[in-house]
């Protein structure tokens, strides 16, 4: 989801992606501590990841710095997907 939508604006409208990884948040509650530990110690920065970390890619993305940037995603995960 994100190409997609990109290819079938008329309007100019930017599309980005943030995909994050696994998340402290109230609905991952649920997940035991041991899981956030083992994916974190994967990660190239392994700290947990926060919802503010995330918050900080959207808060780049929809400011004008970001005016040229569209049909990318931006995955927020410690560096995860690199190893």
């Amino acid at each position: 989801m994100g190409r997609p939508q990109l290819t079938e604006q008329q309007d100019r409208i930017a599309v980005t992606v943030v995909a994050p990884g696994l998340t402290r948040t109230p609905a991952t509650g649920v997940v035991p501590a041991e899981e956030f530990e083992m994916v974190a110690a994967r990660q190239a920065l392994p700290r947990p990841l926060t919802p503010d970390g995330t918050a900080a890619v959207v808060a780049m993305l929809v400011s004008e710095d970001a005016a040229v940037l569209t049909g990318q995603v931006f995955t927020v995960d410690g560096g995860l997907v690199m190893r």
